[in-house]
């Protein structure tokens, strides 16, 4: 009986079992598409949240006026609003001599996002602040304008051989905000010492840099990039074609580290958030585990928590008459084959 049933059985589901096999369902595709009739959009991929670093960084001065006031009851002689200065002012130096190179010193200087203005400071000790008198032209003072989107200025006019004009804005909408509009195509030189790193769209930026400048006008800028804090998260280099993109010429591009070794990973990320560097990618979670940290500090454990610092630093100039250009192609009277 028991077999007659199971027999029985086999033949039913038999045919039900070929039949679902022969007809099953397409299995559903895991990938997008796009429609050719979508149009395409209309404003750069954001990447970062720039009012968040905004905040970040105004946070960070409050914080540090805050400790300022406490040490200076003390007695103390530290000055808390520049002990996190290290970096930026190293990369500032560095810039400031690639400034000092130049042929001829510009008249009228513009700091992209500034921060605190240590750029400007440095260069004003370079660079006279008198303009000496030539053939065709008398002498005058130089011109300095230092543009940052934080609200709160860290150092007042004290801080500078002479006090800037400061600006308002962010270095991702530059050329629409009111007082940036008469310097368009007035300006010999902008200088970035930092912070077009947190800019999404960094060759719109550049473009509207590049809008500023008179004609043979100079960008000289330095962006943190590349192996930067490779210790912690790797990243590739890719930076050479974004002058060309917003379109400047006679492009220079190089590369140098800073390395700073750390007592422990704890005093490397109090320094990013006193320097205002935390993360601002949007998307970004909350707040990291503990898990996380504790993980990482493990990593380093001969006590020392070596921070590569790639800094990018980037020449480029606007078209202009006077520049030289290259020959035509096929133009040479020399072939290379005979030098070689």
């Amino acid at each position: 009986m028991r077999q007659s049933l199971l027999r029985s059985l086999r033949v039913a589901s038999g045919p039900s079992r070929l039949a679902s096999h022969a007809y099953r369902a397409p299995a559903v595709r895991l990938y997008a598409t796009l429609s050719p009739h979508t149009p395409p959009p209309t404003s750069p991929y954001e990447v970062f949240d720039e009012p968040s670093k905004d905040r970040q960084r105004d946070r960070a001065i409050l914080r540090l006026r805050e400790q300022n006031s406490s040490t200076t009851s003390e007695g103390e002689e530290q000055d808390p609003l520049r002990v996190v200065d290290y970096l930026r002012e190293e990369i500032s130096e560095r810039l400031a001599e690639r400034v000092e190179d130049l042929r001829v010193p510009p008249a009228s200087i513009l700091e992209l996002s500034a921060h605190a203005g240590q750029l400007t400071q440095i260069l004003q000790e370079v660079l006279a602040d008198e303009i000496p008198a030539t053939e065709t032209s008398q002498s005058e003072r130089r011109k300095w304008w230092i543009v940052e989107s934080s609200t709160l200025n860290r150092d007042d006019d004290s801080s500078f051989v002479s006090p800037p004009s400061r600006i308002q804005a962010s270095a991702s909408n530059l050329l629409a905000h009111p007082e940036i509009k008469p310097l368009i195509g007035n300006v010999e030189t902008v200088v970035n010492a930092g912070g077009l790193h947190w800019v999404g769209d960094i060759v719109g930026a550049l473009t509207q840099v590049r809008h500023l400048l008179k004609e043979d006008g100079v960008f000289v800028g330095a962006v943190l990039g590349g192996d930067t804090l490779f210790e912690l998260s790797p990243g590739p280099t890719d930076a050479p074609s974004l002058l060309t993109r917003a379109g400047f010429t006679l492009t220079t591009v190089d590369v140098e580290d800073i390395v700073i070794n750390y007592p422990s990973i704890w005093e490397l990320m109090a320094d990013l958030r006193d320097m205002g560097e935390t993360n601002a990618i949007l998307g970004r979670r909350a707040a990291v585990s503990r898990d996380v940290l504790l993980a990482a500090e493990s990593i380093y454990k001969d006590g020392s928590v070596p921070a590569t610092f790639s800094i990018i630093f980037m020449i480029g100039w606007k078209p202009g008459p006077n520049q030289p250009k290259p020959l035509e192609r096929g133009s040479a009277q020399t072939n290379l084959k005979d030098i070689l």
